[in-house]
């Protein structure tokens, strides 16, 4: 599978208020508190933790060609999850998105809007 110039991104984000943890599917799997969450994921063959610190963690599945993006709540920042497919839809690659955050809108409006914009910064030496 190969990006062309006509790559392009979709994404569905989805921003909720708190609910029972089990209630939830992000990306194929059950959402889980943030500790739970980084072991599942860790505990799956081929995947790479990518960056871990405390509060955010970050997978890597090339298998399934996912990237996940895991905040733990801390202060105001709630906790937020970010899944990232590569998928080729009509013979383009395209990225869909889907979040899961668990806070108010502002709060969950700025926890991807960081994660946006460091996608950004880390793909703009791509970008023709």
């Amino acid at each position: 599978m190969r990006a062309s110039p006509r790559t392009s991104v979709m994404m569905a984000l989805v921003v909720l208020l708190p609910l029972p943890a089990g209630a939830r599917q992000l990306c194929g799997r059950e959402v889980l508190p943030f500790e739970d969450m980084v072991a599942t994921l860790e505990a799956e063959l081929g995947v790479e933790v990518a960056r871990k610190t405390p509060t955010y963690v970050e997978v890597s599945d090339p298998k399934r060609l996912m990237l996940w993006s895991l905040w733990k709540a801390r202060g105001a920042q709630p906790s937020a999850y970010i899944c990232r497919k590569i998928v080729q839809e009509d013979g383009q690659v395209k990225i869909e998105m889907f979040a899961e955050c668990h806070g108010q809108t502002a709060q969950c409006d700025g926890v991807v809007g960081r994660l946006l914009a460091e996608q950004n910064r880390r793909t703009a030496p791509f970008r023709p």
